[in-house]
Protein backbone atom coordinates (compact mmCIF):
# COMPACT_ATOMS: atom_id res chain seq x y z
CA UNK A 1 0.00 0.00 0.00
CA UNK A 2 1.19 3.66 -0.68
CA UNK A 3 2.11 5.91 1.80
CA UNK A 4 0.66 9.70 1.57
CA UNK A 5 3.78 10.87 0.13
CA UNK A 6 3.95 8.58 -2.56
CA UNK A 7 0.28 8.77 -3.57
CA UNK A 8 1.24 12.85 -3.66
CA UNK A 9 4.10 12.22 -5.69
CA UNK A 10 1.92 9.94 -8.02
CA UNK A 11 -0.92 12.72 -8.29
CA UNK A 12 1.95 15.05 -9.18
CA UNK A 13 3.15 12.93 -11.78
CA UNK A 14 -0.34 12.66 -13.22
CA UNK A 15 -0.83 16.70 -13.42
CA UNK A 16 2.19 16.60 -15.26
CA UNK A 17 1.45 14.16 -18.10
CA UNK A 18 -1.65 16.29 -18.39
CA UNK A 19 0.22 19.48 -18.69
CA UNK A 20 1.88 17.12 -21.57
CA UNK A 21 -0.97 17.00 -23.03
CA UNK A 22 -2.47 20.51 -23.21
CA UNK A 23 1.46 20.89 -24.56
CA UNK A 24 0.20 18.98 -27.68
CA UNK A 25 -2.51 20.65 -28.33
CA UNK A 26 -0.26 23.99 -28.00
CA UNK A 27 1.68 22.32 -30.91
CA UNK A 28 -1.09 21.62 -33.38
CA UNK A 29 -2.53 25.49 -32.26
CA UNK A 30 0.78 26.81 -32.97
CA UNK A 31 1.04 25.21 -36.68
CA UNK A 32 -2.48 26.24 -37.62
CA UNK A 33 -1.68 29.97 -36.49
CA UNK A 34 2.00 29.51 -38.48
CA UNK A 35 3.45 30.20 -35.30
CA UNK A 36 6.60 27.92 -35.87
CA UNK A 37 9.36 29.60 -34.15
CA UNK A 38 7.19 29.44 -30.54
CA UNK A 39 6.87 25.57 -32.17
CA UNK A 40 10.68 25.16 -32.46
CA UNK A 41 12.26 27.49 -30.01
CA UNK A 42 9.43 27.49 -26.76
CA UNK A 43 7.29 24.49 -27.05
CA UNK A 44 9.50 21.80 -27.82
CA UNK A 45 12.37 22.68 -25.11
CA UNK A 46 9.50 22.99 -22.62
CA UNK A 47 8.51 19.72 -23.29
CA UNK A 48 11.77 17.83 -23.25
CA UNK A 49 12.30 19.97 -19.84
CA UNK A 50 8.85 19.50 -18.31
CA UNK A 51 9.88 15.26 -18.85
CA UNK A 52 13.10 15.42 -18.01
CA UNK A 53 12.13 15.05 -14.10
CA UNK A 54 9.76 12.21 -14.98
CA UNK A 55 12.05 10.52 -16.97
CA UNK A 56 14.95 10.64 -14.44
CA UNK A 57 12.37 9.09 -11.15
CA UNK A 58 11.92 6.24 -13.34
CA UNK A 59 15.52 5.81 -14.76
CA UNK A 60 17.11 6.36 -11.50
CA UNK A 61 14.41 5.09 -9.13
CA UNK A 62 14.15 8.29 -6.93
CA UNK A 63 11.48 10.85 -6.01
CA UNK A 64 11.88 14.38 -6.30
CA UNK A 65 10.38 16.59 -3.50
CA UNK A 66 6.78 17.54 -4.32
CA UNK A 67 6.34 20.45 -6.07
CA UNK A 68 9.43 20.34 -8.33
CA UNK A 69 7.72 18.87 -11.50
CA UNK A 70 4.57 20.22 -10.87
CA UNK A 71 6.17 23.96 -10.75
CA UNK A 72 8.54 23.57 -13.73
CA UNK A 73 5.50 22.07 -15.61
CA UNK A 74 3.27 24.91 -14.85
CA UNK A 75 5.68 27.46 -15.37
CA UNK A 76 6.91 26.28 -18.58
CA UNK A 77 2.82 25.92 -19.48
CA UNK A 78 2.37 29.46 -18.57
CA UNK A 79 5.31 30.26 -20.81
CA UNK A 80 4.10 28.37 -23.48
CA UNK A 81 0.63 30.17 -23.53
CA UNK A 82 1.70 32.85 -23.08
CA UNK A 83 3.11 33.15 -26.42
CA UNK A 84 1.10 31.13 -28.38
CA UNK A 85 -1.94 32.29 -27.47
CA UNK A 86 -0.91 35.68 -26.56
CA UNK A 87 -2.01 35.46 -23.23
CA UNK A 88 0.88 37.54 -22.24
CA UNK A 89 -0.30 40.86 -24.74
CA UNK A 90 -4.17 40.22 -23.62
CA UNK A 91 -4.15 39.56 -20.02
CA UNK A 92 -1.25 41.92 -19.49
CA UNK A 93 -0.11 42.72 -17.45
CA UNK A 94 -1.43 40.32 -14.61
CA UNK A 95 -0.46 37.01 -16.71
CA UNK A 96 3.25 38.04 -16.98
CA UNK A 97 3.32 38.66 -13.43
CA UNK A 98 1.67 35.43 -12.82
CA UNK A 99 4.76 33.57 -14.82
CA UNK A 100 6.90 35.47 -12.98
CA UNK A 101 5.71 34.04 -9.37
CA UNK A 102 5.28 30.19 -10.87
CA UNK A 103 8.83 30.78 -12.20
CA UNK A 104 10.51 31.96 -9.76
CA UNK A 105 9.08 29.16 -6.87
CA UNK A 106 10.56 26.76 -9.72
CA UNK A 107 14.00 28.22 -9.98
CA UNK A 108 14.13 27.95 -6.48
CA UNK A 109 13.02 24.20 -6.52
CA UNK A 110 15.47 23.21 -9.30
CA UNK A 111 17.91 24.80 -7.06
CA UNK A 112 17.34 23.14 -4.18
CA UNK A 113 17.49 19.83 -6.09
CA UNK A 114 21.41 21.09 -6.91
CA UNK A 115 21.93 20.56 -3.68
CA UNK A 116 20.10 17.51 -2.92
CA UNK A 117 22.55 15.77 -5.89
CA UNK A 118 25.50 17.83 -3.83
CA UNK A 119 24.18 15.95 -0.44
CA UNK A 120 24.47 12.91 -2.44
CA UNK A 121 28.10 13.59 -3.47
CA UNK A 122 29.02 14.20 0.35
CA UNK A 123 28.87 17.73 -0.72
CA UNK A 124 26.88 19.06 2.58
CA UNK A 125 25.97 22.68 3.21
CA UNK A 126 25.17 23.77 6.03
CA UNK A 127 21.09 24.46 6.30
CA UNK A 128 21.66 28.50 6.44
CA UNK A 129 23.89 28.58 4.00
CA UNK A 130 22.02 26.38 1.60
CA UNK A 131 19.24 29.05 1.89
CA UNK A 132 21.30 31.99 1.07
CA UNK A 133 22.69 29.91 -1.53
CA UNK A 134 19.73 29.42 -3.02
CA UNK A 135 18.16 33.03 -2.68
CA UNK A 136 21.44 34.09 -4.49
CA UNK A 137 21.87 31.88 -7.20
CA UNK A 138 17.73 32.11 -8.06
CA UNK A 139 18.01 36.54 -8.18
CA UNK A 140 20.89 35.37 -10.51
CA UNK A 141 18.24 34.03 -12.98
CA UNK A 142 15.51 36.56 -12.49
CA UNK A 143 17.68 39.08 -13.30
CA UNK A 144 19.19 37.44 -16.59
CA UNK A 145 15.41 36.91 -17.33
CA UNK A 146 15.16 40.25 -17.39
CA UNK A 147 18.41 41.21 -19.70
CA UNK A 148 17.07 38.31 -21.91
CA UNK A 149 13.49 39.63 -22.54
CA UNK A 150 15.17 42.84 -23.08
CA UNK A 151 17.23 41.38 -26.06
CA UNK A 152 14.85 38.85 -27.01
CA UNK A 153 12.33 41.91 -28.09
CA UNK A 154 15.56 43.90 -29.81
CA UNK A 155 15.88 40.29 -32.04
CA UNK A 156 12.66 39.28 -33.01
CA UNK A 157 11.17 42.81 -32.33
CA UNK A 158 8.37 41.23 -29.69
CA UNK A 159 7.36 43.37 -26.38
CA UNK A 160 8.21 41.42 -23.44
CA UNK A 161 9.83 43.92 -21.56
CA UNK A 162 8.08 46.95 -21.66
CA UNK A 163 10.42 49.67 -19.77
CA UNK A 164 11.49 50.00 -16.08
CA UNK A 165 8.34 49.73 -14.87
CA UNK A 166 7.25 46.78 -15.83
CA UNK A 167 10.86 45.29 -14.89
CA UNK A 168 10.26 46.68 -11.27
CA UNK A 169 6.80 44.94 -11.13
CA UNK A 170 8.49 41.53 -12.81
CA UNK A 171 10.95 41.53 -9.90
CA UNK A 172 8.43 42.19 -7.06
CA UNK A 173 6.51 38.79 -8.60
CA UNK A 174 9.83 37.19 -8.44
CA UNK A 175 10.10 37.91 -5.23
CA UNK A 176 6.68 36.33 -4.47
CA UNK A 177 7.82 33.33 -6.21
CA UNK A 178 11.24 33.23 -4.44
CA UNK A 179 9.17 33.34 -0.70
CA UNK A 180 6.79 31.04 -2.23
CA UNK A 181 9.75 28.57 -3.21
CA UNK A 182 11.58 29.16 -0.14
CA UNK A 183 8.62 27.92 2.07
CA UNK A 184 8.23 24.78 0.15
CA UNK A 185 12.46 24.18 0.72
CA UNK A 186 11.69 24.89 4.05
CA UNK A 187 9.01 22.33 4.42
CA UNK A 188 10.74 19.84 3.32
CA UNK A 189 13.76 20.31 4.56
CA UNK A 190 11.92 20.37 8.43
CA UNK A 191 10.76 16.58 7.52
CA UNK A 192 14.24 15.41 8.37
CA UNK A 193 14.77 14.55 11.75
CA UNK A 194 17.79 12.65 13.54
CA UNK A 195 20.92 12.02 11.07
CA UNK A 196 18.79 12.31 7.78
CA UNK A 197 20.27 13.79 4.91
CA UNK A 198 19.12 15.58 2.46
CA UNK A 199 19.44 12.79 -0.56
CA UNK A 200 16.88 11.21 1.52
CA UNK A 201 14.29 13.26 0.34
CA UNK A 202 14.21 11.65 -3.35
CA UNK A 203 14.17 8.43 -1.50
CA UNK A 204 10.95 8.82 0.44
CA UNK A 205 8.26 8.52 -2.45
CA UNK A 206 9.56 4.96 -2.90
CA UNK A 207 8.78 3.94 0.29
CA UNK A 208 5.92 1.33 0.52
CA UNK A 209 3.97 0.34 3.72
Amino acid sequence: MYNNNTMKQDAETTLVCLICIIFAGYGIQSVLIGDTFRLVAVLLPSVILTLIPVIAEKRLQIRFPAGVKSLVAFALLLHVAGGISRFYWIFAPVYDKLAHVVSAAAVVMLVFVLFIILDYYNHRVKTPVMFVAIVAISVFFMLAWEVGEYYIDMLVRSSYNNGLLDTICDLFADMIGLVIGLLLVRHHTGSLDGDRSLYSLLEEGNTRR
